[in-house]
């Protein structure tokens, strides 16, 4: 899959876009297809490094929409249309400036 990462704090210029593995998603988890995501003041700070506890490299994004592509516990169907944001995404774990990303599923 294509992502924007970020390896380092800086500029805009620090967002580079890369091949990574598609995310498999834990138990408990699911995989979303990305289809639209937030551009925000949050991701500009972190991208800025005034995240302290952000740890590099990162894919940023801490919010989503999209269709399921993967539910390894039953929580919901593939294809389901889901909205997801914040809960660590794009700071804790990998977020949303991905074609795929994997969250908690509750």
């Amino acid at each position: 899959m294509k992502a924007a990462i970020i390896h380092s704090p800086g500029g805009p210029e620090a967002l580079v876009i890369e091949a990574r593995e598609i995310p498999v998603p834990q138990s408990g988890w699911v995989r979303i297809k990305v289809k639209a995501f937030g551009l925000n003041r949050s991701e500009l700070f972190t991208r800025q490094g005034h995240s302290p506890d952000v740890k590099f490299p990162r894919i940023l994004g801490i919010e989503a929409v999209g269709t399921v592509d993967s539910a390894p516990s039953g929580e919901f169907e593939s294809g389901d249309i889901v909205a997801t944001v914040m809960g660590g995404m794009g700071r804790a774990f990998d977020g949303s400036y991905a074609e795929y990303v994997c969250v908690p599923a509750k």
